[in-house]
Parts: structure tokens; C-alpha cells; sequence
């Protein structure tokens, strides 16, 4: 299966970015192929209608509130063909409101047109591995 895997993680956070690889080794040991997109990047260029699933990683901006940020929902609808995709909502686990980001995102892709099949919050690198079996 081919999963694209959307990481909305700073380029500065070396946690996070060990973390996205972590979910990209987990979700190979299944046998997809997967494609490591920033949604910092021009979305235009990403082309998301070519996946057979689309994974979503974001990290909470806050300590508390919940927010998911804009460029998620614009990267989304710039990178065109989510709607009826199969995909999954991922968030790292920062301060008290993860829960709440995770409802939120989850909100955000249902939206979208995509269906969710799996979320999760990310402790760890550790547990990263795992949910990255998940995917796909």
C-alpha cells in the first residue's frame, strides 16, 4: 500500500523528527511504501491523490487549548484528493491537551472527506515504532 505519511513536526525538534522515523520504519515493516511529505512544504507539489492512505502527524502548539494549526487544513485542501481516502490522525504527546488536538485534528481530516480508521497520541520513540505498524 502506498502511505503518505504528513509530518506538521518543526524541522528544529530532533525528538520529533526521530519520532516520524520511528512511524515510517514501523509502518515498511508492514510492507508499504511510504512517502515522508512536510506540511511545511508547497502543498501543490505533494500530490496526496496518488496514496492509498494518508497519515497526519502533528505535534500540540500549546500546553493547554487544543489548537490544530491553519496549515493543516490549507495544506489539505491545496494538496488535493483526500476526500474518500483512508487515513489515520497522529499527535504528540505535549502538555495537557493532546486529547483535545487529537479530537480536533481527527475533526479537521473527517472534514476533509477522508475516512479515519486509527489515532493515537505518541509518547515516545518507543511506542512511535508501534503506532507506526498501525498505518496503513
Amino acid at each position: 500500500m502506498r502511505v503518505a505519511l504528513v509530518s506538521f513536526f518543526p524541522l528544529s525538534d530532533a525528538p520529533a523528527r526521530a519520532i516520524t522515523g520511528k512511524l515510517e520504519a514501523g509502518s515498511v515493516s508492514r510492507g508499504n511504501v511510504v512517502a515522508l511529505i512536510s506540511g511545511f512544504e508547497d502543498p501543490s507539489s505533494a500530490h496526496l491523490a496518488i496514496y492509498d492512505y494518508v497519515a497526519v502527524a502533528i505535534s500540540p502548539s500549546g500546553f493547554i487549548g487544543g489548537k490544530v494549526p491553519d496549515s493543516v487544513r490549507n495544506f489539505l485542501r491545496q494538496a488535493g484528493g483526500v476526500s474518500g481516502k483512508k487515513g489515520c490522525a497522529i499527535v504528540l504527546r505535549r502538555g495537557l491537551s493532546s486529547g483535545k488536538t487529537c479530537r480536533n485534528l481527527m475533526r479537521i481530516l473527517e472534514a476533509e472527506g477522508m475516512r479515519l480508521d486509527y489515532f493515537d497520541i505518541v509518547r515516545d520513540a518507543d511506542h512511535a515504532l508501534h503506532v507506526g505498524t498501525k498505518i496503513g
